[in-house]
């Protein structure tokens, strides 16, 4: 019974942690300085075996530590799973400073979307991240290979007042496709760093913001640059309720390894023990079928636009971040869909002018026509 049901386990997500070794000194790092290893092809290919063996369409997402820092891994990776033929996405995620000719090779053969982290305009990359110069330059050097990317930017009290400034910086960018936002996790130095947790009024004021600057972009027609968050509340608003999970490892149908080996529920739980689901050659999946349970985000939702039908969190930011009182996820989506209906209300309100302004001269030309007429 072990073996069907490894053989039949529905697996659509899986994360290849390549390495722990990074380059960067992210100010709220999850890893906390994990000491470098890379991933050993076996423990690679058994990963994709599990995926290929579940007979279904699944994505694969390569990270770290920093993975460009393994290219020849992510190649042999890449090669391993377009030689499969698998109905199969594949994807890296890397903070942008060892872009190069061989990067952009790779991801052409290979069929790999690019993921960059950005956190905000170089200044504030800098101070949270480090290296600003050498990531603008990676994004430069995608956008003159032709090579699309998407950004995911970690909101902290030291960006929510930058978003709209990144927003507009990134559409610059003809090849940046769109942004993400993920609210900061309180792990690894994060934990030591608690001033870096935004306030409400700060969400609130940044949202804002930057939904004045997209509306701003949309309008003008200046860029095709997508927001996630604001795409997924107005597909919200649009339904009357929404009861989908809100990833596959809600599921169980998602597994992230570490490059040891071990398995965990996703790439936020790698190398925490308490979330260890055996290995990449024993996968505890009733485990992983379990893990989250009905974690769900909580807020006061009574009052707001998207009660019932709320896009949710990430259940692993939840569950470290469950002794916060603030959910800043919540406040990000209230506040979208609130500008949304005041922006819609606006357009009513002024298209109900316009109405009556043309009502209005239709009324004077009734009362002229029968003078002007010969």
């Amino acid at each position: 019974m072990a073996d069907l049901m490894k053989t039949t386990q529905s697996l659509r997500y899986l994360v290849l942690l390549v390495t722990t070794a990074c380059n960067a000194r992210c100010v709220y790092c999850y890893r906390d300085d994990e000491a470098p290893r890379e991933m050993t092809p076996d423990v690679a290919y058994a990963a994709l075996d599990l995926a290929l063996r579940s007979g279904e369409p699944f994505h694969v997402q390569l990270a770290g530590g920093e993975p460009t820092l393994a290219p020849d891994l992510v190649e042999r990776i890449g090669a391993r799973l377009r030689e499969t033929g698998a109905a199969a996405t594949l994807a890296i995620q890397t903070n942008g400073t060892c872009i190069n000719a061989r990067f952009v090779e790779i991801c052409r053969r290979y069929r790999i979307d690019v993921g960059i982290s950005v956190d905000g305009p170089p200044e504030t990359q800098e101070r949270l991240r480090g290296q600003a110069a050498a990531v603008f330059h990676g994004l430069a050097f995608l956008a003159e290979a032709g090579i699309t990317a998407r950004v995911t930017t970690v909101l902290t009290s030291e960006n929510s007042d930058q978003l709209a400034r990144l927003a507009l910086a990134l559409s610059s960018y003809g090849n940046v496709a769109g942004f993400g936002l993920d609210p900061l996790v309180d792990k690894g130095r994060a934990v030591l760093n608690k001033d870096l947790f935004p306030g409400e009024n700060q969400v609130i004021s940044g949202i804002r913001d930057l939904m004045n600057m997209m509306l701003t972009l949309e309008k003008n027609h200046r860029s095709r640059l997508r927001w996630r968050e604001l795409d997924a509340a107005r597909a919200a608003l649009a339904v009357t309720a929404n009861e989908r999970d809100y990833c596959h490892a809600c599921r169980g149908e998602s597994l992230a390894v570490h490059p040891d080996g071990t398995a965990y529920p996703c790439a936020q739980t790698v190398g925490d023990p308490s979330a260890a689901a055996g290995t990449v050659f024993n996968v505890d999946w009733e485990r992983l079928r379990g893990f989250y349970g009905n974690i769900r985000m909580e807020g006061e939702c009574a009052d707001c636009p998207l009660s019932g039908r709320c896009p949710g969190d990430c259940p692993s930011r939840l569950r470290y971040n469950a002794m916060r009182k603030d959910a800043a996820m919540c406040t990000v989506y209230r506040t979208i869909a609130e500008e949304l209906q005041e922006s819609r209300l606006k357009a009513v309100v002024a298209s109900g002018w316009k109405i009556v302004a043309v009502n209005h001269l239709w009324g004077n030309f009734t009362k002229l026509s029968p003078i002007l007429r010969p």
